[in-house]
């Protein structure tokens, strides 16, 4: 600090202490995508394809179920781990037309499946620690939810009916 008043270094070394304290501390924001096969498709494509009108006849859904939709839907995020600590979850539903939601699940180990209600198409949350969620997600919306999480491994999924089957599920980790 050669050249600077005494009090001018005490400030200098004061601010940048400060800032460096206040980066150290600061909530950890991740981004989340919801996404569906319509997330991919051009406008000018919704109603055709696959998923275009008169596609879904009586039992369609129950095949495609039953060879297993995993991959047709999706949760993604900017970064898979975070400090402990206060976590702001900023959720966009890229969907066209599919409500979404996610929930923060506290798990031991996240290559475990969670167990699941064949008959509801979800995953029963009264057996699981749900520790946030994010109901309710229109499409082409967001929404923020801010938790504390503790160190620990967790998953983050959609529990809307047939969500989590069709692939709607990543792990997500925080660190000490």
């Amino acid at each position: 600090m050669r050249g600077l008043p005494t009090h001018a270094g005490a400030l200098l070394i004061s601010v940048v202490f400060a800032t460096s304290t206040w980066a150290a501390n600061e909530a950890a924001t991740v981004k989340v995508a919801l996404l569906d096969m319509s997330s991919a498709m051009p406008m000018g494509m919704m109603g055709y394809g696959m998923m275009g009108p008169g596609m879904m006849g009586p039992g369609m859904m129950g095949g495609m179920m039953g060879q297993g939709m995993m991959g047709m839907m999706s949760i993604r995020t900017d970064k898979p781990t975070v400090k402990a600590g206060t976590v702001t979850f900023d959720v966009t539903n890229w969907s066209r037309s599919v409500l979404h939601e996610m929930l923060i699940v506290s798990v031991d180990n996240p290559n475990a499946p969670l167990p699941y209600d064949y008959t509801r198409a979800q995953v029963p949350e009264e057996q699981i620690k749900v520790l946030g969620e994010a109901e309710d997600i229109q499409p082409s919306q967001s929404k923020t939810l801010e938790v504390t999480l503790p160190q620990g491994t967790y998953l983050l999924i959609c529990n809307l009916p047939g969500h989590y089957a069709a692939g709607m599920v990543t792990p997500f980790s925080v660190t000490p």
